[in-house]
């Protein structure tokens, strides 16, 4: 590698990027699941609700004892299912939060390395000038002492 210092701060902004544009398809594939567990979380309410109305109906036309038991025996199993999956939903949410931290931190990591290498390129200049300047005054120096 070369030693100039802005094939470094480019290295080093190209490493960033490809940084970014991984947590990125990580970041889009986490909201899929995301997305896919609220369907599921939202499913499972849905189907909660209706199963409790045709309890209610089921308890006024009268239940057995034995389907009863079933009746609570099922919705105990459901509500299982529910926070299990209201669980999973907080899981992959978290996982969303902390990937999107992460790209905000690449995005800032990335603008921070082209604003030194914009600082350091006018550095450059400004000291390139100054050169160029000393030799200027040299030559002129030397055309006054010639005259």
């Amino acid at each position: 590698m070369s030693d100039n210092p802005s094939t470094r701060w480019n290295l080093l902004i190209h490493v960033a990027q490809q940084s970014l544009d991984e947590r990125g398809r990580h970041l889009a594939q986490l909201c899929t699941r995301r997305d896919d567990a609220a369907a599921r979380l939202q499913t499972l309410l849905d189907y909660r609700i209706s199963f409790r109305e045709q309890r209610t109906q089921a308890e006024q036309n009268g239940l057995t004892a034995d389907k009863l038991r079933n009746h609570q025996s099922f919705a105990a199993t459901l509500e299982r299912a529910v926070e299990e999956q209201s669980d999973r939903l907080n899981d992959v949410q978290r996982l969303v939060h902390d990937c999107e931290s992460d790209v905000r931190e690449l995005h800032r990591r990335i603008h921070s390395f082209g604003v030194l290498q914009a600082r350091q390129a006018r550095s450059a200049r400004v000291l390139e000038l100054r050169v160029e300047q000393k030799h200027d005054d040299e030559i002129a120096s030397r055309m006054r002492l010639a005259s």
